[in-house]
């Protein structure tokens, strides 16, 4: 793994390089290219967390091949894009690459494969703009020092999750500071890893503030837990009446309802992108480009996967009413931010094991 400071010193300069719009004009190939490609090398290895099911990745499999008249055999393995990225970066300087696609990482997975070159930008709107006119959009939602080199598939969005049958709706706490009062002592559930994403608090507040957030935190005796997915399963089962949950988690939990908080909403942009070394470049640039666009719906109906771009979404909705009574949101904009929130949560994780 880079040095943090080696990490966005390679990043910024290689921004440089790669984003210039002749460099990436001069490499693009046409639509008709990478379908033909896609039909000559029919396959493709996905190792993408989100959707997670064999149910979605089946009919998403279905979906993709019609749509495009090919048979292509979509081997998916719902891998945690760290391991992924720690797999590719063993994998380069060799002959050839065992992924196609990778995700769903956010920032600093992505970040560690592009200062390593093993992620280049590329030119989705030119290469697909005809057949996903909305590809351009889409593709603009990243942030700006890795935009080309990475395409959204879903924003993790917290709030607080409760269980109904433990606690009325209306004496639900509405804010993170209100977690901290002595009532709620023992009856949170929250992520053990860094209280995840107490971190995203540091853009609003500063590093010492969200450091004395995550005393409050601990001294109040969380149920901790190995994740947000299972911080919402405790809720789910009655181990807690609260907790920190994620809008598409709570959604995918039965028993669970979920709220965003009404001050900070911390968002944390998942993406999928195509290393250098993918074995199947054609087929996988078609099919990333495809899921993100058209092929959203079909991963939908199967498996959620909110995006706060997606306008007139329930989870679009959400984030605007909440933003009009006053709420900020809380994300990565660059990769100086994904160097504070890697600071913050390495000083939370020291402050736990003391």
């Amino acid at each position: 793994m880079a040095t943090v400071r080696s990490l966005f010193t390679t990043a910024a300069a290689m921004a440089s390089v790669f984003l210039s719009a002749g460099a990436v004009q001069a490499q693009a190939p046409s639509y008709e290219q990478i379908l033909e490609g896609a039909r000559k090398e029919g396959r493709l290895f996905v190792a993408v967390s989100s959707p997670g099911t064999p149910q979605a990745h089946a009919a998403i499999a279905k979906a993709f091949n019609e749509r495009f008249g090919l048979n292509i055999t979509i081997e998916w393995n719902a891998a945690n894009p760290v391991q992924t990225g720690t797999k590719l970066i063993a994998e380069r300087g060799r002959a050839g690459g065992s992924v196609d696609v990778v995700g769903a990482g956010g920032a600093q997975e992505a970040s560690v494969l592009f200062e390593r070159q093993i992620l280049k930008p590329y030119p989705w709107a030119e290469v697909f703009g005809k057949q996903f006119p909305q590809i351009e959009e889409v593709a603009n939602r990243v942030m700006k020092d890795l935009r080309g080199a990475a395409l959204p598939i879903l924003d993790a969005t917290y709030g607080i999750g409760w269980n109904p049958k433990l606690i009325k709706d209306e004496d639900v706490p509405n804010t993170w500071a209100e977690l901290l009062k002595s009532e709620w002592r023992g009856r949170v559930a929250i992520n053990a890893f860094s209280l995840n994403p107490l971190d995203y608090y540091s853009f609003a507040l500063g590093k010492d503030e969200t450091l004395k957030m995550a005393k409050a935190t601990l001294d109040n005796k969380p149920v901790l837990e190995r994740g947000t997915a299972a911080a919402t399963r405790a809720i789910s089962v009655g181990q807690a009446p609260v907790g920190l949950s994620a809008f598409h988690i709570a959604g995918r939990s039965e028993g669970v309802k979920f709220k965003l908080f009404s001050d900070f909403i911390p968002l944390n942009n998942l993406y999928i992108y195509v290393p250098e070394s993918a074995p199947n470049p054609n087929a996988a640039r078609l099919f990333a480009a495809w899921l993100t666009t058209e092929g959203i719906t079909v991963a939908n109906a199967q498996e959620p996967l909110p995006r706060a771009g997606d306008k007139g979404s329930p989870l679009a909705d959400m984030i605007a009413e909440r933003v009009k009574g006053g709420a900020k949101i809380l994300t990565e904009t660059s990769l100086e931010d994904t160097k504070q929130a890697l600071s913050v949560r390495s000083a939370i994780a020291d402050l736990m094991t003391r």
